[in-house]
């Protein structure tokens, strides 16, 4: 595609030479000939320093937020440079084009949210394919389509040409449908600014990516963000689907009345789609939908409260999206497990073990509560903090789990750079002189062994954090580490004992 397409309505004139462009680029490694390269500045490098890198693996463009070095126009005069102050904006746009504007010829799904948004997509991707709509997922875990892993999840949210590259594969594999999980720090970037969406949904807002937005109501706005996009959509049938149980869910009906469709979902509050008589139990989730005049029974495999919201959220969407009530609830009930959401790891032992993603104070109060109904012992819970990540979280990530738990293990989660003996003292801030069930054991392999070796007949272990991450951040590298594995492998040399 020429240069001069690719940058239309980009807010960059385009003069001079009007090369063939063959990728759109953000890493100077990933450069080929013919390539349109941003250099975007960066938290540890700035783009605009690997400038010269991508021309020398034959970029034909570069669009930075600065001046190149001096010398770089004469050494390449037939390279094109562009500078401007809203790249953001510009990489979307050009993306979009590049890419011939895939989501025009998607039904597409946003979904945001402090928690919910993986297991929500899980769920609303179990509706689709039962539907034969062939989904498309972007999300934490993976990206797919049709169940097939198209690449490893970089971010919920990719950069917004990566985003428009995997909307593209999409649409070449037949996808008629995408779910896209949209992070608030994807829409507050605008890298889904060019995304025509039919359906948004919000799951809830808790208090979370506080080093990023500063603030609660910041957060707030950056998801609401995504429900401008869907209102400013060029799609004829919209629907927005709201948490009726949510505090923020009347601003959102206030802002959208009028303009798009609007659907609710709750357990407590009046709602267009309403849970009753819940009842959580060792292997699945029960509860009735009442959705108008209807009555009907609903069975997850998904345990706990919390996955009532998502399943409905869910169901909420796909109504939103054109199925029956009655696919959507086939659906919702189809999906088995979410990967390391309330995820069991079972070798036959006289006790239970969970892994989940949980990485808030809310989300861990969400998922201990539903496992405190459930049969058992003692609660063992296991779980650390994020380094490098919001602190006001850590204290009352303690507090949840001691009160909640019989034993609390505090453990490393990703320290990142950060100290890990600074994330256990902010830790225990809450905890320390209120607590005695907890102890603290640095090493996270330790940890959940010590806790699988503790647990007797009924108890239930929780190991809580990082979920279906395969990996831990550290210091000064990354290294392979899965709970699930961990967990398994405990149990193994328990068993062996």
């Amino acid at each position: 595609m020429k240069l001069s397409r690719v940058l239309e309505n980009s807010g960059i004139k385009h003069a001079g030479p009007d090369p063939d462009i063959t990728a759109i680029v953000n890493d100077s490694r990933q450069a080929v000939p013919g390539a349109l390269f941003f250099a975007l500045p960066g938290v540890k490098a700035d783009g605009g320093t690997f400038i010269r890198e991508a021309l020398e693996k034959g970029a034909s463009a570069v669009i930075s937020g600065a001046e190149p070095a001096a010398e770089l126009r004469p050494a390449y005069p037939a390279a094109v440079f562009y500078k401007t102050s809203d790249l953001q904006p510009a990489l979307s746009r050009t993306a979009a084009n590049f890419y011939g504007h895939p989501s025009s010829r998607l039904k597409v799904f946003g979904i945001t949210g402090t928690k919910g948004k993986t297991t929500t997509a899980y769920l609303l991707e179990s509706v689709l394919r039962l539907a034969g709509s062939r989904p498309g997922v972007i999300g934490t875990i993976d990206y797919r389509v049709d169940g097939r892993l198209l690449a490893p999840a970089s971010n919920t949210t990719p950069l917004a040409h990566t985003t428009q590259g995997l909307l593209a594969a999409m649409v070449a594999a037949d996808a008629l449908t995408a779910v896209l999980e949209v992070s608030s720090h994807a829409l507050a970037l605008g890298r889904v600014e060019d995304v025509e969406f039919d359906c948004a949904v919000f799951t809830n807002l808790q208090s979370d990516h506080l080093d990023f937005h500063n603030d609660r109501e910041s957060y707030f706005q950056a998801k609401a963000r995504l429900f401008d996009l869907l209102e400013r959509s060029a799609k004829k049938e919209k629907c927005a689907v709201l948490n009726a149980d949510d505090e923020r869910a009347g601003w959102l009906l206030k802002r959208l009345k009028g303009k798009v469709r609007t659907l609710t979902f709750g357990l407590e509050n009046s709602a267009d789609l309403r849970a009753e008589k819940a009842e959580v139990r060792e292997d699945a989730t029960f509860f009735t939908l009442k959705a108008g005049k209807e009555n009907l029974p609903v069975k997850l495999s998904l345990l706990g409260r919390h996955n009532i919201y998502n399943a409905l959220a869910a169901i909420g969407a796909a109504i939103g999206g054109g199925l029956s009530l009655r696919a959507a609830i086939d659906g919702v009930q189809a999906l088995a497990n979410v990967p390391g959401r309330l995820e069991r790891v079972n070798l036959g032992q006289d006790f239970t073990v969970f892994v989940d993603y949980a990485h808030t104070g809310a989300a861990l109060e969400n998922v201990l509560a539903s496992l405190k109904l459930l049969p058992h012992g003692r609660l063992i819970t296991v779980f650390g903090c994020g380094g490098d990540r919001d602190r006001s979280k850590r204290a009352p990530m303690g507090a949840v789990s001691c009160s909640l738990s019989d034993l609390a293990i505090v453990t490393s989660d990703n320290p990142r750079t950060e100290d890990p003996a600074q994330i256990f003292s902010d830790i225990e801030k809450g905890i320390a002189g209120k607590f005695t069930n907890y102890e603290v054991i640095p090493d996270r392999r330790t940890a959940i062994a010590q806790a699988v070796k503790q647990a007797a007949k009924g108890d239930i272990v929780l190991i809580a954090g990082k979920g279906h991450e395969t990996y831990q951040i550290l210091k000064d590298r990354t290294i392979p580490f899965s709970d699930v594995e961990e967990a398994a492998a405990a149990i193994k040399d328990r068993q062996g004992a």
